[in-house]
């Protein structure tokens, strides 16, 4: 009996060292690592999301030769002396865009740190090459000539007492005549409430 322990043993420890041998005598391939973790979820972006999609079709018409004019001129206390004045075609995605910047679609005045603050998600820079710019001389003035037909924003910039600020105003061009635009550097006052009839 005390001899057959060791035996026993040893039966053991070949049984258990054949099992990690194949028929070829090779050893068994090493088990699998797990499989690396999904990669996290994208961050979402950041920013203004616009919703209206730009299309170029949009702003085909602003392209084209036209006839209209638009003379604008700025107060001397917000003057937008010796800055370029822009002028964008009014779309669906230019609207939103200017809503989403000014508060507004048809006038605004806003200090341009508020403006540059302000960042979009998905901004397609595309619309860049459809936004005409002319200088503003110092006077106060400026103006865009050979216009299509059309709906605009004119947007300027302009130095007052209280910091520079951005004048947005949504003008219609119509062709053969001169549209005068000022821009004061006030904001509009509230549209009056109707009194009620009776």
């Amino acid at each position: 009996m005390p001899g057959l322990f060791p035996a026993i043993g040893a039966l053991l420890l070949l049984a258990v060292t054949g099992c990690a041998e194949t028929t070829g005598g090779a050893l068994a391939p090493p088990a699998l690592a797990p499989p690396p973790p999904p990669p996290p979820p994208a961050a979402a972006p950041t920013g203004i999301v616009l919703v209206s999609p730009f299309r170029a079709d949009d702003f085909a018409w602003s392209v084209r030769p036209g006839t209209a004019r638009i003379l604008g001129l700025t107060a001397k206390d917000a003057s937008c002396a010796g800055h370029p004045v822009a002028l964008t075609p009014v779309t669906p995605y230019s609207s939103e865009r200017i809503r989403d910047l000014y508060g507004s679609s048809d006038y605004a005045v806003v200090p341009i740190a508020v403006v540059r603050a302000k960042v979009f998600a998905n901004d397609n820079p595309a619309m860049r090459g459809y936004v005409r710019s002319t200088p503003c001389d110092q006077a106060g003035t400026f103006v865009f000539e050979q216009l299509p037909a059309g709906p605009y924003f004119i947007i300027a910039e302009v130095d007052d007492p209280t910091g520079a600020k951005v004048i947005m105003r949504r003008v219609d061009a119509v062709a053969g005549r001169t549209l005068q635009a000022p821009l004061n550097g006030t904001a509009p006052a509230p549209p009056k409430k109707k009194k009620p009839a009776g």
